[in-house]
This record gives C-alpha cells, sequence and structure tokens, in this order.
C-alpha cells in the first residue's frame, strides 16, 4: 500500500463510524484480527515493509493506531477494538505483543479489546480446547487494565460465568453457540437463576425449570 492508499483506507473507516454515528450506533468495534488488513500491518508474518510502517514493533503498530486515534477522534460512542492475540506460529505475533498494544491503545482512549487469536497464517498450530483463547484475554486484561472480551469455544453458561467470577475477562462473547441457539441468553439466565426482559408474547414458553427467567409476569388463563 502506497501511504495515498493507506490514507484512503484510514478515511473509509472514519467515514463509516460517522455513518455509524449518525444512525444511533452506540458502539464499534475496529476488526484487526484474523488476517484482515490490520493485522496485517501487526504480524511480522505478513508484514514485510520496509519503511517506517514495517520492521520493528513500533513500526508494525503505528498504522494500526493512527486508524484508531482517527476513528476515535471521529466517534463519540464506545469504541473498541479485536485483535488476534496471537498467530500461533513461531516468530509471528504473540500474546506479549498484544499486551503492550492493548496499553497504546487505551492511552489513545480505547473503551475495551474483544480478543481472539489466529487467522493470519496457514502455518497456525491452535491448541483447540474449552476456553482456549482465555488465557490470552487474561493476560491482556492483567497488563492493560483495559476491559477485555474472551471468546473461543465458550459454549455453557457456567463456563461464561466462571471466566467473569475469576477475573479472567470483563465480558464474554459468543457467536457460533447464538447461531445454533439464538435464544441462549434465556438458557443461561435459566441456569444462573438471573432474569431477561422479553416481549409478552414470549412469557408463556420457557420450560417449568425456567419459568422464573421473566420475573414476576402475569399471564392469563386460557
Amino acid at each position: 500500500m502506497t501511504a495515498d492508499d493507506m490514507a484512503r483506507v484510514r478515511d473509509a473507516f472514519v467515514a463509516a463510524a460517522q455513518r455509524a454515528d449518525r444512525i444511533g450506533i452506540d458502539a464499534i468495534e475496529i476488526h484487526s484480527a484474523h488476517g484482515y488488513l490490520l493485522h496485517e500491518f501487526l504480524s511480522p508474518l505478513a508484514n514485510k515493509r520496509l519503511d517506517a510502517y514495517g520492521g520493528s514493533f513500533e513500526n508494525r503498530i503505528r498504522y494500526p493506531l493512527e486508524v484508531f486515534a482517527a476513528v476515535r477522534q471521529a466517534f463519540g460512542g464506545v469504541l473498541g477494538l479485536r485483535i488476534s492475540a496471537s498467530d500461533w506460529v513461531e516468530g509471528g505475533w504473540d500474546a506479549d505483543q498484544s499486551a503492550e498494544f492493548a496499553k497504546r491503545l487505551k492511552a489513545l482512549g480505547c473503551d475495551f479489546i474483544h480478543v481472539s487469536s489466529g487467522g493470519v497464517s496457514p502455518l497456525q498450530k491452535i491448541a483447540l480446547g474449552a476456553g482456549y483463547q482465555v488465557p490470552f484475554a487474561r493476560q491482556i486484561r492483567q497488563a492493560s487494565g483495559m476491559i477485555t472480551a474472551a471468546v473461543g469455544l465458550i459454549t455453557e453458561p457456567r463456563q461464561a460465568e466462571a471466566i467473569l467470577q475469576d477475573g479472567d475477562a470483563d465480558l464474554v462473547a459468543l457467536a457460533r453457540g447464538f447461531l445454533y441457539q439464538p435464544r441462549w441468553g434465556w438458557q443461561a439466565a435459566a441456569a444462573l437463576g438471573a432474569e431477561v426482559q422479553a416481549n409478552p408474547v414470549y412469557w408463556r414458553c420457557p420450560p417449568r425449570e425456567a419459568q422464573a427467567i421473566f420475573g414476576k409476569v402475569s399471564i392469563g388463563v386460557r
């Protein structure tokens, strides 16, 4: 990318944030993970530039920070960033670099960091398992003090709650779990003794063991 290309893309991020602001979006997450452009700048596996945007850690984080700072200036709502905390390849981007990057983001006004991993190299060797990315979230949270979201094979309500209660992360994100079960949040409320709000047309639907999830509601008899 030339300097003009980089300026054009940075300005496109800003324009997107401004559109989001105009239509009332409360929060934005900038995607800097999974081999997308900003991750390619961060990772030494992908970034082979020989100018001020390649080589050293300071150079590789320069453009992602410039993009974030420009969006932060344009958007007054909640603004976070999603990263791949590790490339899962020796010599690639790793958790220590992620933690330092998070500190720089926090200084620029980043509100949260969403911690995923991988996606930039076919050589990645990911150690899959329940909550396999949670240690990355914990390390970044401890190092930066930033609000941190954990993600990755978090499937059960009590598993998610333990991550929060143990201080591994401040937020838990699910994707595939909700694709498979769109009412996962209701199931979590039932399992953890919590309540959710729902349209009254749904008040009749919970099974007996989940009757309390909508709180004290009145259902007519027919």
